[in-house]
């Protein structure tokens, strides 16, 4: 049995480092010893109270870590592996896994609890039990913080997919944080033109001085006509919060091309918009949800072999016991992604 540390959300706007005994690993299973794990805006939500979800808890889905041991199916798994952490589980055979949309598994929401807390991923916390086939092994030169945005590049690469977009198309991405960015360096990488919009000047900046151009929202029509012949922009992806900004989309794209709305939008997505603009044009509307599994081991394998490099974006390191003043803030400016090392 191992003993681990973990943070609590015990109600909104409360949280505690308490500690827990794991129990004794499955024969599929591995015991992760968890070395770094993102804070994410849906952390964020999960402690101000605006998601619908049971307290106690135990957030965290952005995971790097270092296997300690393995069941007896190890499948080539050994202690010491470094690995990335698929929170999400899939059990391979329900409707969506076999037509391969294993994201959207019916059975990867089922309840897991530790002594009463219920694990919303649970990467905050010193070691986790896991299935062996969420995990990902990642190369020794990774530093662990990088290796835990594996989960969220993978999200964007999905998201980018969804666009269906060609080489050589233009990509308005709305919001310069840690998502937009990451849409940024998948659309750069697949041989789009990314523009990034974003109210915050010093995140504009960020934005400029890892490569990518940034524009004003209020100059955003001005660049819609700098593009495909003043027809607008070929792909739009919505990384803010924010509802009005489909409807703003729905002017800055062109006909035929793709709207995705990444973010979800709570505590109420409830939207109105012109179901005739959207007819007439063709324009393609779609959300994304997560990722597939063939999706996070291309964003492993991109980290691992320095095709893109997420350093810039772990603005800051924190530990365990400061994740109470960490999470009753919004990043803003210079600041980018937060990671619990370990």
């Amino acid at each position: 049995m191992t003993r681990t540390n973990a943070y609590v959300i015990t109600e909104p706007f409360r949280g505690q480092v308490r500690g827990f005994d794991l129990l004794d690993i499955a024969s599929d299973d591995a015991l992760v010893k968890v070395r770094a794990c993102g804070v994410c805006t849906t952390d964020r939500r999960l402690f101000a109270g605006t998601l619908k979800v049971p307290y106690p808890l135990i957030g965290g889905h952005e995971v790097a870590g270092e296997v300690v041991a393995v069941g007896k199916d190890a499948n080539g798994l050994e202690p010491g592996a470094r690995v990335a952490l698929d929170t999400i589980y899939r059990c391979g055979s329900c409707f969506f896994c076999r037509k391969g949309l294993d994201h959207l598994c019916l059975y990867s929401k089922k309840e897991t609890k530790l002594e009463g807390v219920s694990l919303v991923a649970g990467g905050f916390s010193e070691y986790l039990i896991v299935k062996q086939t969420q995990l990902f092994l990642v190369a020794d030169t990774v530093d662990f913080a990088e290796a835990a945005l594996s989960e969220p590049l993978a999200c964007c690469l999905h998201s980018v997919q969804r666009a269906r977009l060609s080489f050589g198309d233009s990509a308005l991405i709305i919001g310069a944080g840690t998502m937009g960015l990451l849409h940024a360096f998948v659309a750069t990488l697949q041989g789009l033109t990314p523009l990034i919009s974003d109210s915050d000047a010093e995140r504009r900046c960020f934005a400029n001085r890892l490569g990518f151009q940034t524009v004003e929202p209020s100059r955003v029509n001005e660049e819609k006509h700098r593009v495909n012949e003043g027809l607008g922009f070929d792909g739009v992806f919505i990384t803010a919060p924010v509802l009005s900004l489909i409807n703003d989309s729905l002017s800055y794209v062109r006909k035929g091309g793709a709207i995705v709305l990444y973010t979800s939008v709570h505590p109420n997505g409830t939207v109105a918009f012109d179901a005739n603009q959207l007819h007439y044009s063709e324009a393609y509307l779609t959300g994304t949800e997560g990722r597939t599994r063939a999706d996070f081991q291309k964003a492993v394998t991109l980290i691992s072999k320095g095709l893109i490099d997420l350093k810039p974006l772990v603005t800051k390191r924190i530990q365990l016991d400061d994740l109470s003043e960490e999470l009753s803030t919004m990043p803003s400016g210079n600041s980018q992604r937060t990671v619990v090392t370990f």
